[in-house]
């Protein structure tokens, strides 16, 4: 039959304890039994010492008795020693507490041999840790020398490509220079020819033309159909950059020794540090006119003047 409990009111930690009281009886029977299982076993383990205790006790005393019998029998075969061997009794008592004494040193020693094994097994981990990171350090070095050998292959074939692509280059380098000399000399005819055509008819200079580092070269002047088209290079001569203005004037033979007066609104700045391309193009000229070209510094002062005939 089931007990059933029924509680009136509104008390519901009693009403749930009631509830679970067979829960509750239950758990308590597992820890009591629980419990007598541990007391059973701190209760029955020094028993089981003690058992092990007598009998390692019993194990010496019958290899005493055994010792002692084999006295006997030695002590049989000769009456003399069995009489000196119950005489020094006192002396076996001393054997004993050597041989015990020996016995602990031989105790300690082997603890402290155990010891040293745990070291050398300590030591022989460490080795084996070292040996397996030594592998892996081969191992990456290896990979390493593989794939610094397929660099080294590839650079290799880049560098047989790169060496036949100097050699093209250089062909054509050749082709270049070779070219260039041509064209060089074609310029220098033609700048001789130039020169030769188009040289200064007048070529008045101020006082500071003695220390000018600014001249004109490659001027070429071209006539066609009434216009005038002239260009030249203004060139620096020096290292350091060089301003001032520039300016390029149409006059007649008669007016050639007249001074030309500055004017910013009909020249033309300049700042050069090598050279500097000028043109200029002039309409409805004369037969017989002269282009004059003149150059200021930078405070001004008149560097070059110079007329050239249109022809």
């Amino acid at each position: 039959m089931e007990t059933n409990f029924y509680v009136v009111g509104d008390n519901r930690g009693t009403a749930f304890f009631l509830r679970n009281i067979k829960f509750f009886v239950g758990l308590l029977l597992v820890i009591i039994a629980c419990l007598s299982i541990a007391v059973a076993y701190l209760h029955f383990t020094p028993l089981v010492d003690q058992e092990l205790l007598t009998v390692q006790i019993k194990q010496e005393k019958t290899r005493n008795e055994i010792l002692i019998s084999r006295l006997k029998q030695t002590g049989q075969q000769d009456f003399e020693w069995e009489q000196q061997v119950l005489s020094q009794s006192s002396q076996q008592k001393k054997l004993n507490e050597q041989q015990t004494s020996l016995l602990e040193h031989q105790r300690s020693q082997i603890s402290e041999l155990n010891s040293i094994l745990a070291q050398r097994e300590q030591v022989v981990r460490q080795f084996q840790l070292e040996k397996t990171s030594t592998q892996e350090q081969i191992n990456n070095l290896q990979f390493k020398a593989r794939s610094l050998q397929q660099q080294l292959l590839s650079t290799q074939a880049s560098l047989t490509e790169s060496l036949t692509e100097n050699k093209n280059i250089q062909a054509k380098v050749a082709e270049l220079e070779t070219e260039k000399n041509k064209l060089s000399k074609q310029l220098i005819k033609r700048e001789q020819i130039t020169s030769s055509t188009v040289a200064a008819v007048k070529k008045q200079t101020s006082q500071t033309l003695a220390n000018s580092t600014i001249s004109v070269k490659k001027l070429t002047i071209m006539s066609k159909d009434g216009f005038v088209s002239v260009n030249y290079n203004l060139t620096n001569i020096s290292d350091s950059l060089q301003k001032g203005r520039t300016g390029m004037y149409l006059s007649s033979r008669k007016n050639l020794e007249k001074d030309i007066p500055f004017r910013l609104e009909k020249s033309t700045p300049y700042r050069i540090r090598r050279y500097r391309i000028i043109s200029n193009k002039f309409p409805k000229v004369k037969a017989g006119s002269f282009v004059r070209i003149l150059i200021w510094n930078d405070k001004r002062e008149l560097i070059i003047d110079n007329a050239y005939p249109i022809k």
